[in-house]
Parts: C-alpha cells; sequence; structure tokens
C-alpha cells in the first residue's frame, strides 16, 4: 500500500475516485473497499496532523484532535512524539519522530513521561541528551 501517495494526492486536493483511477493506470491498485478506508484513514490523519501539540498537558485530549484510522495497531491508541536531542552539548540538535502505544487515552503530560521512560529502556538511545520533547499527533484504531 502506498500510504506516501495517499498523502501526496490528498494534499493536492484529488477525490479518492480519480486517485483510485491513477493507480490503476499505474498498476498500483488493491480491493477499492481497503483502498477508500486507507483513503480515509490519511484523510483524518492529515487534517489533525499536529494538533494534539495545542492540547493542555493535563487535558486528555477530544475527538476533534484524535485521527481516527482503521489501521490494524498493536495497541489501541497511537501517539506520535517529536524529540530533539543531542549526543554532546557541542553537537547539532538531531530531531525525529518517535512513535508511543497505549491501550488507554493519554494526556501529553502522560505521552511525553511514557516517551521519557521508553527512551532509557533502548541502549540506541542513552547516549543522547533529551533537549525537547513535544507531543505532536494522536491516532485511535476503530473497528473496521
Amino acid at each position: 500500500k502506498s500510504f506516501i501517495n495517499e498523502r501526496g494526492a490528498f494534499r493536492r486536493g484529488q477525490s479518492a475516485g480519480s486517485f483510485i483511477t491513477d493507480m490503476r493506470a499505474k498498476g498500483l491498485t488493491y480491493r477499492r473497499t481497503d483502498m477508500l478506508a486507507d483513503w480515509r484513514s490519511i484523510n483524518e490523519l492529515e487534517r489533525k496532523e499536529g494538533a494534539f501539540r495545542f492540547v493542555r498537558k493535563d487535558y486528555y485530549p477530544t475527538k476533534t484532535v484524535i485521527a481516527e484510522v482503521e489501521w490494524s495497531l498493536s495497541q489501541e491508541y497511537m501517539y506520535k512524539v517529536k524529540v530533539e536531542s543531542r549526543l554532546r552539548p557541542d553537537d547539532p540538535m538531531t530531531e525525529r519522530f518517535v512513535n508511543i502505544m497505549s491501550d488507554v487515552p493519554m494526556t501529553p503530560a502522560m505521552v511525553e513521561q511514557s516517551l521519557i521512560e521508553k527512551w532509557t529502556d533502548y541502549e540506541e538511545y542513552t547516549a543522547e541528551a533529551i533537549e525537547k520533547v513535544t507531543a505532536w499527533s494522536a491516532v485511535h484504531k476503530v473497528m473496521e
């Protein structure tokens, strides 16, 4: 499945029907029902990308902030967190996004705390000092 193509098509304002037609012409198609479900999920993600960062740290996000997708995630909620870190104080800042999975809804403060706990669990991150953590977006898995 090509989510990158779908995101680009959505950003250009292309309709789902014309996207499916274009993908068929390129030989890149799959079951129409699945393709439309993915289209709805990508549409949700694009509309709500970055909205979670504006939720107060001690508040649970509302449905207007959480993107609902029909993907098979390992847990019910997935939170995208932007992490700024560096190996040494004189090194340039490294930015990356990390996903935090959860079975329960979380506040931005809970997501950030979960990331800090996860950060120390993995050896590859132990040498890096976290400079800034920003809870970026939230995804909720809905039943298909």
